[in-house]
């Protein structure tokens, strides 16, 4: 979602990373009452919640709807929406509420099923994509940065870091692809050191 300005205190998000329904203009609740909800972070700051209410449209009421004064916007979450038995089904062109009996009348339509939990819908790439493939849907990490992930874990090969990488096995690794621009003094140093040969002998 792009950061929004000043402009957008009156525009609404159908949001689906954001758990909770929030918004920045208490004019548009009903039924509001006093409500200690903390403090949430967004885009452009940070507030406090200390109302919640209702926000009715007609055909569809959104029910438990933050206020948080600071915030520009007004956002309806995915989630939130979808456990009154709605369905939310996004388009290139639109996003659609659709009513609890709406049923897929083709599945063969689907191409990939995210489960929902603790209100996120998180994909697991290693369930839905091949391994030899998964590297392309990763940034390339800069130079620097994958000359200082070498030096970090001993000097270690290349693909080994890649390893680690796919496989989750250090912890704080980002999730990139790392190459060699075969810069490092230390590799350099011991490739250069050869070995003498021995003279053939004969018995």
């Amino acid at each position: 979602m792009t950061k929004p300005g000043k402009s957008t205190r009156k525009k609404e998000f159908i949001e689906s990373g954001c758990s909770r329904h929030m918004t920045g203009n208490k004019c548009y609740l009903t039924d509001y009452e006093d409500y200690d909800g903390g403090f949430v972070s967004f885009g452009d700051g940070k507030g406090r919640i200390f109302r919640k209410g209702k926000i009715k449209t007609g055909t569809l009421d959104f029910d438990n709807v933050y206020f948080c004064k600071e915030l520009k916007y007004n956002l309806f979450s995915v989630s939130q929406i979808c456990d009154k038995k709605n369905n939310v089904l996004f388009t290139h062109t639109e996003c659609l509420v659709l009513s609890s009996d709406f049923k897929l009348l083709d599945e063969s339509q689907v191409l990939l099923r995210v489960p929902r939990k603790d209100n996120i819908y998180s994909v697991d790439l290693k369930s839905v994509v091949p391994t030899k493939g998964l590297t392309c849907l990763f940034a390339k990490a800069t130079i620097d940065e994958s000359n200082l992930w070498h030096r970090s874990l001993g000097y270690i090969n290349f693909e080994n870091i890649k390893k680690l990488m796919r496989e989750n096995l250090v912890r704080g690794l980002p999730s990139k692809i790392f190459e060699n621009d075969y810069s490092c003094v230390a590799c350099l140093a011991r490739t250069e050191q050869y070995k003498a040969s021995c003279k053939a002998k004969t018995w």
